[in-house]
């Protein structure tokens, strides 16, 4: 029988084959033109990440499956598979640690497949930056009407400045050169006479 690291690493390959949320990102290239490599590498890395710790907890194994799930394909698990997919790992290592190699290997082949018939990728992405751009049409929209002027208002304010003007100048007094002329002499309070000059005739 093979070594329990060398099951528990085709454990880890089955489950990640039948994680149909993994795989339904490598059928539609989320992770680039390399999604298939990533896949296969997501897998090693899970297997050596347990070599190393022999007491990873589920949780910590769901996070770690996640942070590379977003990370290497920009897809989040919401449907609740992730928690499953993690527990199902932690098992089969649990397993082979205790000699049971041939329960694992059963597991192995009880193991569901992906269910990618039906599956459609979300376009959530698409429909906000749809939104963004209906917010940036109305700012605009409204920016135009705050920037209106109505043409009658400027008239009529040109109207009432003009006016303003016509009243000022009825109001100035008229001063003829005779009045001028008139008020050459002033007596002063002390007896002298202040002369000006006049304008020549």
């Amino acid at each position: 029988m093979a070594a329990p690291m060398d099951i528990f690493r085709d454990s880890v390959k089955s489950v990640l084959d039948g994680w149909t949320v993994l795989q339904l990102a490598v059928q539609h290239g989320f992770g680039g033109v390399h999604s298939t490599v990533k896949a296969a590498w997501m897998g090693e890395a899970v297997s050596q990440w347990f070599h190393e710790n022999a007491d990873i907890d589920p949780s910590e194994l769901e996070d770690f499956l996640a942070e590379i799930l977003n990370n290497e394909f920009d897809t989040v698990a919401d449907d609740g598979s992730l928690s499953q997919v993690a527990q199902q790992i932690c098992g089969s290592y649990r397993l082979c640690r205790q000699g049971r190699q041939q329960e694992v290997l059963s597991r192995i082949q009880q193991l569901p497949k992906a269910q990618l018939s039906g599956c459609v990728a979300a376009t959530g992405p698409e429909q906000d930056d749809d939104d963004d751009n209906d917010e940036e049409d109305e700012k605009e929209e409204e920016k135009d009407e705050d920037m209106e002027v109505t043409p009658s208002s400027s008239i009529d304010n040109g109207q009432q400045h003009q006016k303003a003007q016509n009243q000022q100048a009825d109001t100035t007094p008229n001063i003829s050169v005779q009045d001028m002329e008139s008020q050459s002499q002033e007596n002063v309070d002390d007896g002298w006479t202040v002369v000006t000059k006049k304008k020549k005739r």
